[in-house]
C-alpha cells in the first residue's frame, strides 16, 4: 500500500515540484490550495494521480473532506510567502501563516498523522548574528513574515511536546527555480527583458545571500520526512554565499548581457537584512548534499522565465 501524503500550497511553486517528485517515488498525493486556476492546471499536469482539494488552510471547515484520512506525511507548504507584502499587511501576514498552521497541527493531532514537515525561513534569525548561521543562533523577527514564522515554529514544538505529534522545521534559504514568479532573480530577469541597456538593483548591492534550487529544496523535504528527528530545526541552504551584484553579474552573462551597467537605489524595502547564510552541517549529518550549481540552476531557471513570457531567443 502507497504512503499518503497532504501538501498544502500544494499547486505553488515548490509544491508543483514535490508533487512530481513524491509520485515518482511512489506517494499518493493530496493537494489543497485555496487558488482555483493552478488546481486546474495541476490536474493538466498529473492526471488522475493527484487528488486535489479547493481550500484555505486558515479556514478549518476546508479540512472537512480530510476528516476521516490518515496521513502519512503532512508537507505545510501553505502561506503568505512575500516578506514586503507581510510589512504591508501584518493581519494578513497573520492569518495566512500563523492561523493556517494552527489549523494544519489540529488536522494533524485529530486524525493522527504520523509526521508533519514545516517548510520555515531563514527570516527568523535576528539580523547581525555571526555567519554561516547556525540553527542555535538566536532567532528574532525583522518583519512581520519572520515574527509569524518564529510563531509557527514554537507551535509546531509545542505539538511535538504536548501531543506528541512528529513534527520537524526546515529553515530554507532562497528557493528558486523554474516556476517562480517571484524574488530576486525573477525580477532581475524581468527587468533585462523590459530594458536591456540598464539594470536597477535594490539597495547596494552588497547585501549578501545564498540560493537553494528548488529540486535540492524538494530533496530537503523528502529527507526531512524520511531521516528528520521529531522537534528539530534544520537550516537547508547551500552555504555558499554571494552579493546581490555578483548574481546579477552570472545573470547578465547567463543571458548574454555582460556589459550591461548595473545601477543601485541605495533603498531597500522594510525588513531587508544585510547578509545572511547558511551553516548547513547539522542537516548535512543526515546526508542532505546539494547538487545542482548555481549556474546550472540559473541556466535552467532563466530559460524557463523567458520562454515563458515568449521571449526563448533573447
Amino acid at each position: 500500500m502507497n504512503r499518503l501524503v497532504l501538501i498544502t500550497g500544494g499547486s505553488g511553486f515548490i509544491g508543483l515540484h514535490l508533487t512530481e517528485q513524491l509520485l515518482k517515488s511512489g506517494w499518493d498525493v493530496v493537494s489543497m490550495d485555496l487558488q482555483p486556476l493552478p488546481l486546474e492546471a495541476f490536474q493538466d499536469r498529473f492526471p488522475g494521480k493527484v487528488e486535489a482539494i479547493l481550500g484555505d488552510v486558515a479556514d478549518e471547515q476546508s479540512f472537512g473532506p480530510l476528516r476521516s484520512r490518515r496521513m502519512d506525511v503532512i508537507f505545510h507548504l501553505a502561506g503568505n510567502a512575500n516578506v514586503p507584502k507581510s510589512v504591508e499587511d501584518p493581519v494578513m501576514d497573520l492569518r495566512s501563516n500563523v492561523l493556517g498552521t494552527v489549523n494544519v497541527l489540529e488536522f494533524a493531532r485529530r486524525t493522527g498523522a504520523k509526521k508533519l514537515v514545516f517548510p520555515s525561513s531563514s527570516s527568523v534569525y535576528r539580523p547581525g548574528t555571526l555567519l554561516p548561521i547556525p540553527e542555535t543562533a538566536a532567532v528574532q523577527a525583522s518583519s512581520p513574515y519572520g515574527a509569524a514564522k518564529i510563531a509557527c515554529e514554537n507551535y509546531c514544538r509545542a505539538y511535538f511536546q504536548c501531543y506528541g505529534l512528529d513534527t520537524i522545521v526546515l529553515r530554507f534559504f532562497n528557493v528558486y527555480g523554474p516556476g517562480m514568479q517571484r524574488w530576486v532573480i525573477y525580477d532581475i530577469v524581468q527587468k533585462l527583458v523590459r530594458d536591456r541597456n540598464r539594470l536597477v538593483l535594490l539597495g547596494d548591492g552588497r547585501q549578501v545571500r545564498e540560493y537553494l534550487y528548488v529540486d535540492d529544496a524538494v530533496s530537503a523535504l523528502m529527507l526531512a520526512a524520511e531521516r528528520g528527528l521529531a522537534g528539530e530545526v534544520y537550516n537547508a541552504g547551500t552555504g555558499e554565499p554571494i552579493t546581490i551584484t555578483d548574481l546579477a553579474k552570472e545573470i547578465l552573462d547567463e543571458m548574454g548581457m555582460p556589459g550591461t551597467p548595473i545601477e543601485y537605489t541605495m533603498q531597500s524595502w522594510p525588513g531587508d537584512i544585510p547578509a545572511w547564510y547558511a551553516d548547513t552541517t547539522k542537516f548535512g549529518l543526515l546526508g542532505f548534499r546539494p547538487s545542482t550549481t548555481r549556474k546550472e540552476g540559473l541556466r535552467r531557471t532563466i530559460g524557463q522565465i523567458l520562454e515563458s513570457e515568449g521571449h526563448p531567443g533573447l
